[in-house]
């Protein structure tokens, strides 16, 4: 053990006294470096001074002319774009606050299941729901869910007399729920 203490305390040694000389020499002087430098003679200038551009007229443009019908016609305007659902008319009284997202989901979802019109679907409840895991209370075999309280709503639909329960977040996330 002593010997590979000593060796290793002159290790030390050593590097410490070559550390110090080369700090201590200083830096290194520069190099003088010579550069080369042309000098090149000026350009005279024996060219004649370029003449200013002289403006061209520009005729007047002609009066526009209208192809457009003189009497209006009216069309029949959609109040609701195609891609668009529309929010029934009447929520249910009990309807939580903040459900009419999800609301409008589950109504776009049922027409794309159905082609049914969002006229032809009645809203009959929404409760607040507190779903036990992120399947919404409507799991799939096969799949894994997420083990977390889920809030969200129950909503349940109406169309030509056939019940529709969808279950989703408090986002646009819908299930169609049919058990």
């Amino acid at each position: 053990m002593p010997n590979k203490l000593s060796q290793l305390m002159l290790s030390v040694g050593i590097c410490s006294l070559l550390l110090v000389t080369a700090c201590s020499a200083g830096p290194a002087e520069p190099q003088n470096i010579a550069a080369e430098v042309q000098s090149v003679p000026a350009a005279t200038a024996t060219a004649a001074p370029t003449p200013a551009p002289t403006a061209t007229p520009v005729p007047p443009a002609p009066a526009p002319t209208s192809t457009l019908p003189t009497e209006i016609i009216e069309e029949p305007v959609s109040p609701v774009a195609p891609n668009q659902v529309p929010m029934p008319d009447q929520l249910p009284n009990n309807a939580p606050a903040g459900s009419e997202t999800a609301v409008k989901a589950a109504i776009e979802d049922l027409i794309k299941q159905t082609g049914l019109s969002a006229g032809q679907i009645t809203v009959v409840a929404v409760e607040a729901v507190d779903w036990n895991d992120s399947s919404l209370g409507c799991p799939q075999e096969g799949f894994m869910y997420a083990q977390v309280i889920t809030p969200g709503y129950l909503i349940k639909l109406e169309a030509q007399g056939q019940p529709y329960e969808y279950h989703t977040d408090q986002g646009k996330t819908v299930v169609l729920c049919q058990q």
